[in-house]
């Protein structure tokens, strides 16, 4: 198989507005930061799914039954580990995996609004 230079990541990577507009309109958003830090705050639509280890992790969200045609959003703190999250919901077989640049950290520069 031949790979261009520039390898597309097979992920979307969205910016804080461009979320918003999607949760807004019923996009999934899947939290993968660990539980003390949802505690401190997270978007109110988000389910909380850590990021424990990569099977774990798949296990759980084969476990939620997502559509694989629905928009599924990954966060974290800064966008590290919701990359590695949305490589994982690829192989899993979730179509429109898109991972939140910025993670909570942008989130919450917007001043957008979070639950506790």
């Amino acid at each position: 198989m031949m790979y261009d230079d520039e390898e597309k990541l097979p992920y979307t990577t969205i910016g804080t507005d461009e979320a918003k507009q999607m949760i807004e309109a019923g996009a999934h958003v899947i939290d993968v930061r660990q539980p003390d830090e949802w505690n401190r705050g997270h978007i109110a639509e988000a389910e909380l799914v850590p990021l424990d280890g990569i099977y774990i992790f798949g296990k759980a969200l084969q476990d939620l039954n997502l559509p694989a045609g629905e928009d599924v959003i990954f966060v974290c703190a800064s966008g590290q580990r919701s990359a590695a999250a949305s490589e994982v919901a690829l192989l899993v077989g979730l179509n429109k995996v898109y991972n939140l640049a910025n993670g909570m950290n942008g989130w919450v520069n917007r001043r957008y609004p979070i639950e506790r």
